[in-house]
């Protein structure tokens, strides 16, 4: 299984890029990164603003794909990922969302849908799961956004979860400490 950590924006409503947000003497992205290879995942960084800084502190082993087109937002970095790696299936993260459990991710790949999403309190959420044959459909839209997108097509299915920590997002320097510490 191959996870996408999505990491590429500008980090514009907190103080701090929040890749590099420390958590335990930890850069968060890292944090992330390990909670994923904890549960046996590959693991794909997307980055854009400030490629350098970001890229210099993270693991050797982890395979960085580079956003040029980071401003046009989240929807551009999943279609870079998809450009870059070849895969049967992609699952989508983002840095300022904590990783959820593992037994999220083993339902999203119990669906048959090509398409699947968290779905937890009546709200789609982090992470999805999109399979290599919406490739050209993703990679042709014009949607904008991937939320957008994956309404779009019709087909994705709502996967019900039970683990909070899909609806919780970082935008704010408070809500970075209050998820993350």
């Amino acid at each position: 299984m191959t996870v996408v950590l999505l990491a590429a924006g500008k980090s514009s409503r907190s103080s701090v890029m929040k890749p590099l947000y420390r958590v335990e003497g930890e850069y968060l992205i890292n944090r992330q990164i390990r909670q994923l290879r904890s549960y046996g995942y590959d693991v794909a960084v997307v980055l854009g603003h400030a490629f350098d800084q970001i890229s210099a502190v993270l693991p050797e082993e982890v395979r960085v794909i580079r956003n040029e087109a980071y401003e046009e937002g989240m929807f551009s970095s999943v279609k870079r990922a998809f450009e870059t790696l070849d895969a049967p299936e992609l699952y989508f993260c983002q840095v300022d969302r904590p990783v959820p459990d593992k037994r999220v991710f083993e339902a999203l790949s119990r669906s048959e849908s090509p398409v699947a999403t968290a779905f937890f309190e009546g709200h789609r959420a982090p992470p999805q799961r999109i399979s290599a044959v919406m490739k050209n459909d993703l990679l042709t839209s014009d949607a904008g956004r991937l939320d957008a997108w994956i309404e779009s097509t019709g087909i994705a299915e709502a996967v019900a979860v039970d683990d909070p920590k899909v609806a919780l997002n970082a935008n704010t320097d408070e809500e970075l400490r209050h998820f993350f510490g």
